[in-house]
């Protein structure tokens, strides 16, 4: 029964990447921090009122997982994501952001494995752009949300990770990030983001903002072409019946942390004026769960080279 919930999760978030994009947007030039709510640079609107639609799905070959020098077996891996942000021009000045979110990682590990089948994040994004200074464009945002595996709901579930960040225009040319990701159930707490974009020539652009800092070629006016690498890290508190069921009762409703690190390239090709498609293959070297509010510090990692495609779909109004 649980697999087959998980399935029917796997498929609507697959439906809601592949037709939910029929009237999405993004929005400002702007700034990216990681986590559940990271946003991208893109392209500024003239109208008060503009909203922006992303969804993804990645498909993971099989790796193996090791807890400490122990091999606890092998998985693959499936991870989506959707969020819908719409954007109030308030003043000259600021701009308001309100939108909803989804985030899941679904896994396939050993019944008696420490790790979670299942990782999942249902979240708001509140906050606003503020354009401080001609040269200046700040950004404050919270994403409150339901932080979890999937099972029983628990207030501890609740989490508030925000970002605050900056973004300097030295020319239109070239940009500079600065700001912090807060989220209380990591360690560290406070993550440091540093970020550039930098357009080098009509055909080459240094795209290094995070999460997904990368090298672009325009091949044309609707392809682009792209090197880099993908930084993801979020928390989540699993269930209370979790460690028990594994054999690890100290695990049950613990705080995870979940590492992943990938590098890859692909193309980004503009289907419409204000659509993309994002298509990309490469491969993860290193992924970790962190149990690490757990008085033994549990680790469970692969760092098998492990190959993955992502589709990604973006559009703007």
């Amino acid at each position: 029964m649980r697999s087959g919930v998980r399935s029917t999760v796997q498929t609507l978030g697959a439906l809601f990447l592949i037709f939910g994009l029929s009237d999405g947007s993004l929005n400002a030039q702007s700034i990216s921090l990681r986590g559940a709510g990271g946003i991208s640079p893109s392209t500024a609107t003239t109208s008060p009122l503009s909203y922006e639609l992303q969804a993804e799905s990645s498909f993971f070959g099989r790796g193996t997982w090791k807890e400490g020098s122990r091999d606890i077996g092998d998985s693959t891996e499936i991870s989506s994501s959707a969020k819908f942000v719409l954007s109030l021009q308030v003043g000259d000045t600021a701009l308001l952001r309100f939108g909803v979110g989804w985030l899941g990682y679904f896994f396939y590990p050993k019944a008696q494995a420490p790790m979670p089948d299942t990782l999942q994040a249902e979240y708001l994004e509140v906050g606003a752009d503020i354009q401080v200074s001609p040269a200046i464009l700040a950004r404050v945002a919270a994403l409150p949300g339901i932080y979890s595996n999937g099972r029983d709901f628990e207030t501890r579930d609740v989490n508030v990770p925000f970002e605050i960040a900056a973004s300097y225009f030295v020319s239109s040319d070239l940009i500079i990030l600065a700001g912090v990701y807060v989220d209380v159930n990591a360690d560290p707490a406070i993550f440091p983001v540093f970020g550039v974009h930098w357009k080098i020539s009509d055909k080459w652009l240094i795209e290094g903002m995070p999460p997904r800092p990368q090298l672009q070629y325009l091949l044309s006016d609707k392809v682009t072409l792209f090197a880099g690498a993908d930084l993801r890290e979020n928390t989540f508190v699993v269930d209370n019946r979790f460690g028990t069921s594994r054999g690890v009762p100290q695990l049950n409703g613990a705080i995870v942390e979940y590492y992943e690190i990938r590098a890859g390239a692909g193309l980004t090709w503009k289907i419409f004026k204000n659509a993309s498609l994002d298509l990309e293959g490469g491969f993860t070297p290193y992924r970790r769960f962190d149990y690490a509010h757990v008085a033994d510090g549990i680790k469970v990692k692969s760092e098998d080279v492990v190959p993955y495609f992502r589709i990604g779909l973006s559009a703007a109004f």
